[in-house]
């Protein structure tokens, strides 16, 4: 395994867990009807299909579980007798037995095994994200095939280590199970094939359809050890093809994968697909609805739905969490002009940097706005980003006023505002808050990284000599990433690492890993920088570059850039008016941010 998949595998372990309300657990199977309580639910009858590529998989053994409760990737709950279901020579199955699960649990089928027509081969495992319990009735039917594989693979990375552990802490925390929605929008369970998008979205069929092939091309042959089977397992260090599609997931841009595009014959099962060796095999999902205008700034809540300030549209979109309905939502209270920044606080307000206004703008989750006419106070002087800590105070970094301004949650700024640190402060790009509340700013005429105690006092201002025109800084923790570029005979792509106490890196000012003149930046739940370049992403694990030398996937002109908490990667992208999902790319990260800092 390459040191890059062993950073992501052990960032798994230490993904952060949604919190939800705990339901009551799981039953066993085989629980007879009217012995369990309320929340249980027994079912006696559900049909399927197991299909490799477009062959029946005859013996296979098939599975159905319940999510693990007890933290990301912890044990699954098996629902039916081991061995008791197995499909027929054209692939069917029938799961005549009781089981019982709660009936808000989410749920998910798994093939193991049989022969695709070549002969028994113990590494095809064959999956499909279901959803909650009360979806599946005596006339439900299901397919599975390297399609749901491939989708519930990448849709529930971040809460998976292998097929039999897939959970997170709670019995149905709200980011699981935006995660299970997520793979029904990329592919039906129930026909098996690539799902209709709502409208305004479109979704990577040849992506999807090539990463099936890559699997099918295992699932067909006569073993483990055919040459199919044996070449995934060597790119990918899985032994079986669930695992394989994992491991792609969780790490798409691995040089190790350049053989996996040829596995797939010359007439692949699923089609359309790519028509050349990607650069990565990131599977993004792409929005480009009529309320995106020059979309800039990106936010999470806590539900999973992402904000989104319209530049030109004088306007904040609300992105709902993934599902097939995805009714979006566009509101223009409270005198929005121009807006860039925007930030949510723990009660689930917007705090947008009103840029063209000179003002910001607080609306509540409704759109309603709750700052009249906007604040103003604190010498607000063309506002670009924003930041709200613990106590809902909001930070706010004004480029013309070379300062910051603090906002109490009425909008009242503090005593010490303007905060310019004795003139420290030069054409403020960015502002975020770390874990004991401590105020970093990126500033772009300086290229220096400046660090305020949560009282506003200045502690230091640091930097690399070389780092240029800082546009953006993120913070995980203690730990600080600011963005920008360096000087030289060919100006490219840069960071400075840095800790909130004042430390900078050795190794900084960091390039590579695709970085060309990054835009935004973000943490994830692992601890890993994510930046937006021109037109892609870079990821970094504190200085080591984990993205390709050309970055991962295709984006047009990013603006901002956040992480929710199933592990997507959502970007603002200005140049085309989209917003670009990246599934399952990520680590979770507790949503919103500022359920991560201090005060």
């Amino acid at each position: 395994m390459t040191k890059a998949l062993a950073i992501r595998a052990s960032a798994l372990a230490g993904t952060l867990a949604v919190a939800a309300a705990l339901l009551t657990g799981c039953g066993t199977s085989g629980v007879p009807s009217g012995s369990v309580g309320g929340n249980l639910r027994t079912q006696a009858h559900m049909q399927g299909t197991v299909m490799g590529g477009q062959q029946p998989v005859s013996g296979a053994t098939i599975q159905l579980y319940t999510v693990g409760t007890t933290g990301a990737g912890s044990a699954s709950t098996a629902l039916i007798a081991p061995g008791s279901v197995t499909t027929a020579g054209n692939g069917t199955f029938t799961i005549t037995n009781d089981y019982s699960c709660s009936s808000a649990t989410q749920v998910y089928i798994v093939a193991t095994g049989g022969s695709a027509g070549a002969g028994t081969n113990s590494a095809i495992t064959l999956m499909a994200a279901l959803g909650p319990c009360s979806s599946l009735t005596p006339s439900t039917y299901i397919n599975i095939n390297e399609l749901t594989t491939i989708a519930a693979d990448y849709a529930l990375a971040g809460f998976m280590n292998d097929y039999a552990h897939v959970g997170a802490a709670g019995s149905n925390p709200t980011a699981l199970v935006n995660a299970f929605n997520l793979a029904n929008l990329l592919v039906s369970s129930a026909s098996g094939a690539i799902a209709t998008p709502p409208a305004g979205m479109t979704l990577p069929v040849t992506q999807v359809n090539t990463l099936a092939d890559i699997l099918a091309a295992c699932v067909n042959s006569s073993g483990a050890t055919s040459s199919s089977c044996s070449t995934l397992f060597s790119a990918t260090g899985a032994s079986e093809t669930i695992g394989a599609g994992l491991v792609i997931a969780k790490n798409p841009g691995s040089s190790y994968y350049t053989a996996l595009y040829s596995l797939p014959s010359a007439s692949p099962p699923f089609q359309p697909s790519l028509s050349a060796q990607p650069n990565d095999f990131t599977i993004a999902v792409n929005y480009t609805g009529a309320e995106l205008s020059s979309p800039y700034g990106i936010a999470i809540d806590g539900g999973g739905n992402a904000w989104v300030t319209n530049e030109a549209g004088q306007s904040v979109v609300k992105l709902p969490s993934l599902s097939a309905g995805f009714a979006t939502a566009s509101y223009s209270a409270g005198g929005l002009l121009a807006p860039r920044g925007i930030s949510i606080d723990l009660s689930g307000n917007l705090w947008i940097a009103n840029t063209g206004g000179n003002d910001v703008v607080k609306l509540n989750s409704l759109g309603v706005a709750l700052s009249g006419t906007g604040y103003t106070s604190g010498s607000i002087s063309t506002p670009v980003a924003i930041a709200n800590d613990a106590a809902g105070n909001a930070w706010v970094a004004n480029f013309s006023g070379n300062s910051i301004t603090e906002l109490s949650s009425a909008g009242t700024a503090s005593g010490a505002s303007p905060i310019t640190g004795s003139g420290a402060l030069s054409a403020p790009t960015s502002v975020a808050i770390d874990s004991a509340g401590r105020v970093a700013v990126s500033n772009s005429v300086t290229g220096q990284l400046c660090l305020f105690s949560n009282t506003a006092v200045l502690q230091s201002c640091i930097g690399d000599p070389t780092l240029l025109g800082a546009t953006a800084v993120a913070v995980s923790g203690t730990n600080v990433s600011m963005a920008g570029s360096t000087s030289g005979t060919t100006v490219t792509g840069a960071f400075t690492v840095a800790t909130s106490t004042g430390t900078v890196n050795g190794a900084s000012p960091v390039s590579g890993g695709g970085l060309a003149l990054p835009t935004a930046v973000a943490y994830d739940g692992a601890g890993n920088a994510w930046f937006t370049n021109t037109n892609s992403l870079s990821e970094f694990a504190g200085s080591a570059a984990i993205s390709p030398g050309t970055g991962l996937g295709s984006l047009n002109s990013p603006g901002g850039i956040a992480v929710d908490a199933s592990g997507n990667i959502w970007t603002a992208n200005s140049g085309n008016n989209s917003v670009t999902i990246f599934v399952g790319l990520g680590s979770p990260v507790m949503t919103p941010i500022a359920a991560n800092v201090g005060q």
